[in-house]
């Protein structure tokens, strides 16, 4: 009895949704090679912020803890990168006790260049702000040792250049904590450190 053979099966040929998937995987492998590639060459440092010349003038506390001052410093922003300039879209910056604000402002966009060194003098006035019993207390002790303690906040919308690319805004946010100013002679300040998350 002679076998029966089954016909051949036509050859599968890829379809549409393989290629695309294959093209889609080829560009993201080489925005990966060439975002590695950027990093090697500019290899970034960090950001360094610091705050100086802080002063605390017209310093008030009333019976019923509203608190009114003027703070006056200057933020320095350190770019030590040869190939990265940072642009500044949006900028807020506010003066805080234990957490509470006393005083916000904002700054106009700036872009800062590479291997700069940008500082962004700031008067911020308090007025009759309301604080919390527990913080009043505290302010009332330093001002009885002729000091003020308080905390500068930075929250800022970023964009990073290279080149001729430029990356994605981000929102980086810097405390400078620890900023310690004497009431009897307010051009003495101890300089201070911030910490920068981008």
């Amino acid at each position: 009895m002679p076998m029966e053979t089954s016909p051949a099966q036509p050859l599968r040929r890829p379809s549409l949704i393989c290629y695309i998937f294959l093209v889609i995987l080829t560009l993201i492998f080489m925005a990966a090679v060439g975002f590695l590639i950027t990093w090697l060459e500019t290899k970034p440092k960090k950001l360094r912020y610091t705050v100086e010349n802080a002063s605390v003038q017209n310093f008030n506390l009333t019976n019923d803890n509203h608190m009114s001052a003027t703070f006056q410093f200057t933020i320095q922003s350190h770019n030590p990168n040869h190939r990265i300039s940072v642009y500044y879209s949006s900028v807020e910056i506010f003066v805080k006790f234990k957490d509470q604000t006393l005083a916000f402002d904002t700054v106009e966009p700036f872009h800062q260049p590479r291997m700069n060194v940008k500082q962004i003098d700031e008067t911020l006035i308090a007025e009759n702000v309301a604080v919390s019993k527990s913080n009043g207390k505290d302010l009332r002790s330093q001002n009885s040792l002729g000091k003020i303690e308080f905390e500068v906040f930075v929250k800022a919308r970023v964009r990073f250049k290279v080149g001729i690319w430029k990356s994605s805004h981000r929102t980086a946010k810097i405390k400078c904590s620890h900023v310690t100013v004497s009431l009897s002679q307010p051009n003495k300040s101890q300089n201070s450190s911030c910490d920068a998350d981008i």
